[in-house]
């Protein structure tokens, strides 16, 4: 038996998926079906800003509707932030391109944090 599959046997019940732990990249559904609650509150970007070099441009997820048998398509909303700022005041708005591009979860750099304790 492999390693991977004694890992899984001999976990509890209470212990989160390794999925969860995945860091490549998928759709957005499918990535925010494997975190709590289904991702919203979590913030998510996709990999084509990042290669970019957009490392501050993300959406913080507000509401999911998962949708199909495996819960691979549906609707997400979120509040955009482009570059450090806030668009549309902060109003929530659908999330576009979820099963176009690749999306991880997003984490901030040290250099942007740094620059935002600075303003």
């Amino acid at each position: 038996m492999s390693a991977i599959a004694k890992e899984i046997l001999t976990k509890s019940a209470n212990a989160l998926p390794l999925i969860s732990k995945s860091t490549q990249p998928k759709s957005l559904y499918r990535a925010l079906k494997v975190m709590d609650a289904n991702g919203v509150g979590e913030t998510v970007t996709t990999t084509k800003l990042i290669s970019k070099g957009f490392t501050d441009c993300y959406y913080k997820v507000t509401s999911v509707k998962l949708r199909g048998p495996e819960l691979n398509h549906g609707k997400a909303y979120g509040v955009e932030v482009w570059k450090g700022n806030v668009l549309n005041e902060g109003k929530p708005v659908e999330i576009r391109g979820g099963l176009k591009w690749s999306w991880v979860k997003y984490t901030p750099t040290t250099e942007h944090v740094a620059s935002q304790v600075k303003a």
